[in-house]
């Protein structure tokens, strides 16, 4: 079986040109044999149907209680609030917040009246009183807030909004907004979370980190229906799917959705933001072959994984084609089978796999894939292409991928031509006020050093992300493998 070795085909060089694909680690730390263990899983969950200066809502109270239920079967640690009122939302709020911290994966559920005003949401407790704009400001509970905190704290947020019921505020709000002459931007059911606007210690940021999930009850804007039974409709659909093992959280919301648009006759049409950087499962699936004899270390299949140099890959090509054939296009599967292909020294064969994942979003084989480009293993080398894809799996948090754009020098590669060539680039930008002779001494290299630290580069040399930023990653001389 043939290994790959990371070493450039150039005589006296000591470094090597690009790390290893998967993990850096030969073996990851066992995982128990129990689902979900391992993992820190913690819960906010709410529910409000008693109001005191209102109508109630019919099932929002034994919607939360039942999905706190499944949350604490699932292994979260939940924290559990039925007609809450304000004070008791905000003291909840600090608890979780504290729970937050190094979560694994967190999870925020409401079910209640919710108000979408000037764009925010805000979620309205058992002992909101209107008398004016400001007071029922101070008397609700600001989103925004609280998924910034889970955006900061947790790896993975999923905040699950069934709070878009008919809200009897609205009017009442309207009509004393126009008596005091305030122009107010009120709306039915809840705004759609585009970004974060914070206060105190808080900056204003786009909710678009990956690892979150947003999901509404109904379309932004739009009102979802309270149900005739126990649970709404969202609320029955949700459960119905959450505890079913291997349902990975994208695949679980398309089919709530699909759920709820039937039992409504599309009177009700849920939306979801997935923005992942790798799978998730409520309820984890039962390993396949495929998995145990060559997943990456880092997963989320409740298999410890295979470091590159361990897999047996005649055994896990075998395992993963059987796999693929009855999940066609799995992108799991496709990376693992990539993976073992390439270990066998298959490159050309290991590409459109990488490929079927990375166009997936597995971030992994992104990772892998740019790789690939870059070493010129199975493709023709592309640099350029290589480093874009690089850049895709660190944006989507992949550590990988950090290191390979961080940790090599690519300068053992080159000659004067292209030194001249970077000192051009620095001397453009201002920084290098040297002779542009292509030898690269301790002048060049001080103004390479103040272009990494300006930019909060790695201070590494000529590494991919440095010449990516100079824009000259095409410079890097051809190079093979041993």
């Amino acid at each position: 079986m043939q290994k790959r070795r990371f070493f450039p085909a150039v005589p006296g060089l000591l470094a090597v040109l690009i790390l290893a694909l998967g993990s850096l680690m030969a073996q990851a730390a066992p995982k128990s044999e129990f689902i979900n263990s391992g993992e820190k899983r913690v819960a906010m969950v709410i529910g409000v149907s008693d109001y005191l200066h209102t109508d109630g809502l019919t099932n929002t109270g034994t919607d939360a209680e039942a999905m706190s239920a499944a949350l604490l079967r699932l292994g979260f640690d939940v924290i559990k609030l039925i007609n809450p009122s304000y004070r008791d939302l905000r003291n909840a709020e600090l608890d979780f917040v504290d729970k937050l911290i190094n979560a694994d994966v967190a999870v925020f559920y409401y079910a209640g009246h919710s108000i979408q005003m000037q764009g925010g949401n805000y979620l309205i407790p058992r002992d909101a009183e209107y008398s004016s704009v400001q007071t029922f400001r101070d008397q609700t509970f600001e989103l925004a807030r609280l998924a910034n905190r889970m955006d900061q704290l947790a790896k993975t947020k999923i905040l699950i909004l069934d709070a878009c019921r008919n809200n009897p505020f609205i009017e009442l709000i309207r009509t004393k907004a126009a008596e005091r002459g305030i122009d107010l931007n009120i709306g039915l059911g809840l705004a759609q979370i585009a970004s974060l606007v914070d206060e105190g210690d808080l900056t204003a940021q786009e909710f678009e980190t990956y690892g979150t999930i947003v999901s509404y009850a109904a379309a932004p804007g739009a009102v979802a229906l309270d149900g005739l039974g126990r649970h709404s409709p969202y609320t029955a659909a949700l459960l119905n799917r959450i505890e079913e093992p291997g349902l990975e959280v994208g695949q679980l919301f398309r089919q709530v959705a699909a759920d709820v648009i039937k039992t409504t006759h599309g009177l009700q049409k849920p939306e979801y933001l997935v923005k992942l950087s790798n799978e998730f499962y409520f309820s984890n699936p039962e390993a396949h072959q495929c998995d145990i004899l060559a997943a990456d270390p880092l997963n989320n299949a409740n298999v410890d994984g295979v470091g590159f140099d361990l897999i047996d890959a005649p055994a896990a090509i075998a395992a993963c084609r059987v796999a693929l054939s009855k999940a066609p296009g799995h992108a799991r599967y496709s990376h693992n089978l990539a993976r073992a292909l390439d270990a066998d020294g298959q490159f050309a064969a290991s590409i459109p796999h990488y490929r079927t994942a990375a166009d997936q979003g597995y971030i992994h084989a992104i990772n892998n894939l740019g790789v690939m480009y870059i070493n010129g293993l199975g493709v023709e080398q592309d640099f350029a292409q290589g480093t874009a894809l690089l850049k895709r799996a660190r944006a989507r948090g992949n550590n990988q991928a950090r290191v390979n754009l961080q940790g090599t020098d690519f300068s053992v590669l080159m000659g004067r031509d292209e030194f001249r060539k970077v000192q051009q680039r620095l001397a453009r930008l201002g920084i290098y006020d040297g002779a542009l002779d292509g030898d690269f001494g301790p002048r060049s290299r001080a103004a390479l050093k103040d272009f990494t630290s300006a930019k909060g580069f790695a201070d590494n040399g000529l590494t991919l992300e440095t010449l990516d930023g100079l824009e000259l990653v095409e410079i890097i001389p051809n190079f093979e493998l041993n």
